[in-house]
């Protein structure tokens, strides 16, 4: 091979490769540029490649214009009524990443200068995968259009990042198709979008016409919502083929908002650790769960001071209504509503309208601002925030979460006494350690140590003493209090089963705690061969679950 045939084979080798590799990892053999913009000192007609005089843009959507997809543009403080083409919204038709002057400082708690983008058409996201940083974004008045300070316009992979979005219309409108990557609406203020017009009075807001279509994957996390008199955030998707899925509602604050969420249509969503004080609605709820949604987790949240519920569900025939025909119902199905803080609320914490959920809805461990659990003819004792319509309540927590014990139960008048032995606590690690179900305790048990129990509870007000110890593990328990009795049918017949929770002291030689603990016992008659105990507290079990039946002594249950 000659020379110039060497020299013209590797090359093109070596161009190929570039060529694949770029291919491959979807690299651009173009950089991504950067444009700065400036109300005070820039000008429209200069290069917009460089800070300052003689070199910014005046306008955002001047820099948008020259820019290429990937670019970034730098937009310092001041004021940017982005009215450049009269009638039309800042349009932002390239994948872009737009920098405030407060960019990367999170809204809810920064000062300073601000890039404020005033258009009365607001901001519209004609592209993919664009970000929004650093802004405060206010004053969209027009009522035809777009109505949104920032409307994602069927768009995907939008970021909306540390900006203050307030005195719109509406702040936020939501899209993002399926197969997209994951939405983020993070660090933002979203205050008083309250201006007149259509779904006025939201801070995110979406429905199939909003989002050009379904919306999947969400995740609105680390937000501030004030003020906004319908809702903080409003999912309004009313065709169920065009659903909203995968949406994720954490770490937010509610405050003073007409409900905290309102949803329709949403599917395999979460909906955790948010703060929803003080909703303005008296008709309405914090969280207000309308037609047809599914798998939908609502746990760790705090609901507060509403003047209304703290959560209501009903089916109101808006998803795929049957008119002019009969109504089609689509009720929402596995909700699942745990370990919250639902606390002085005017009307009820919980209502569910009938038809409003596909059989009970589990609303178990929740605190209902007592120790005595919801308000509920279930719960004749119970002097906390009422339940109404299907849902079991039971158990709940004795204290606010996190840190209360689910071990409330609607207390039973009667009276339940017994003494006696089962089999100790032998349960062994996977190392042949001997140890303390569930919570990795050393023990000392042996294979056929036992431990012995004696206790009288009554009720009503609660009250009694329990002693009990597994002497091998050298673990004793003793009652403090006796916060709840309840006595129900059993496998043994009816009244045969009772439950009895409190507080404790729990004593090893390593030292004393104080844990909630629950006792589940069965009376199945004389002479008590086949009655049962079982004790659970926060440290130690016996049996790991359940119950075990007694080696000698008895159980009586009285009703």
């Amino acid at each position: 091979m000659n020379r110039f045939l060497r020299f013209f084979t590797k090359r093109f080798l070596i161009g190929t490769s570039l060529a694949v590799i770029l291919l491959v990892t979807g690299a651009s053999a173009a950089f991504a540029a950067d444009w700065y913009v400036d109300a005070t000192t820039g000008n429209d007609a200069n290069s917009c490649t460089a800070p300052g005089p003689g070199n910014a843009c005046q306008n955002i959507q001047a820099a948008i214009n020259k820019a290429s997809a990937s670019d970034v543009i730098h937009v310092a403080a001041g004021t940017y009524p982005e009215a450049t083409t009269p009638g039309q919204p800042l349009k932002v038709d390239k994948t872009l990443t737009l920098l405030g002057a407060q960019a990367g400082l999170d809204a809810r708690t920064r000062g300073g200068p601000e890039s404020t983008v005033t258009n009365p058409q607001g901001t519209w996201i004609a592209a993919n995968n664009v970000v929004i940083d650093g802004f405060t974004i206010q004053g969209s008045t027009n009522i035809f259009f777009t109505q949104y300070g920032i409307w994602m316009g069927g768009k995907s992979g939008t970021q909306v990042l540390n900006n203050i979005v307030q005195n719109n219309i509406i702040g936020i409108g939501l899209s993002n198709p399926p197969g997209s990557p994951q939405v983020l609406i993070e660090h933002n203020l979203i205050r008083n979008n309250n201006n007149p017009g259509s779904a006025s009075g939201t801070g995110i807001y979406s429905d199939q016409f909003v989002a050009v279509g379904p919306v999947k994957k969400v995740l609105i996390t680390e937000n501030s919502f004030l003020g906004n008199v319908d809702s903080g955030i409003d999912i309004s998707h009313t065709d169920s083929t065009q659903q909203v899925s995968d949406l994720e509602v954490s770490h937010n604050s509610f405050d003073n908002n007409g409900r905290g969420l309102v949803l329709f249509d949403t599917h395999n969503s979460s909906i955790h650790d948010n703060t929803i004080t003080n909703s303005t609605l008296a008709l309405s709820a914090a969280i207000r769960i309308f037609d047809n949604n599914s798998d939908l987790s609502i746990m760790h949240n705090t609901l507060m001071n509403g003047a209304g519920r703290g959560i209501r569900m009903s089916d109101i025939d808006a998803v795929d209504p049957g008119f002019p025909g009969p109504a089609t119902p689509n009720p929402s199905s596995n909700v699942v509503i745990n370990y919250n803080n639902i606390e002085v609320f005017a009307d009820e914490g919980l209502r569910v309208e009938a038809n409003g959920h596909v059989g009970t809805v589990n609303a178990e461990c929740n605190w209902w601002n007592s120790s005595t659990g919801p308000t509920n003819p279930g719960n004749p004792s119970g002097t906390g925030e009422e339940v109404v319509g299907d849902a079991d309540f039971t158990p709940w927590l004795i204290a606010p979460a996190p840190g209360g014990s689910c071990t409330g139960l609607p207390n039973t008048p009667g009276k339940v006494t017994g003494g006696g032995q089962i089999m100790g606590d032998p349960v062994f690690s996977a190392l042949g350690v001997l140890l303390s179900a569930p919570a990795v305790m050393p023990s000392l048990a042996g294979g056929n140590s036992k431990a012995t129990f004696g206790f009288t509870v009554r009720c009503c007000a609660p009250a009694g003493n329990l002693e009990y110890d597994d002497h091998d593990a050298g673990v004793r328990i003793k009652a403090q209090t006796i916060d709840g009795l309840s006595i129900s049918n059993g496998t043994c017949g009816p009244n045969t089963h009772a439950t009895f929770t409190g507080t404790a002291q729990v004593i090893r030689s390593t030292g004393t705690t104080t844990e909630s603990f629950t006792v589940d016992v069965d009376d199945c008659g004389e002479p008590g061969t086949m009655d049962k105990f079982g004790i659970h507290a926060t440290t130690y079990s016996n049996p790991p679950t359940g119950e075990s039946t007694l080696i000698g002594g008895n159980i009586q249950i009285h009703k």
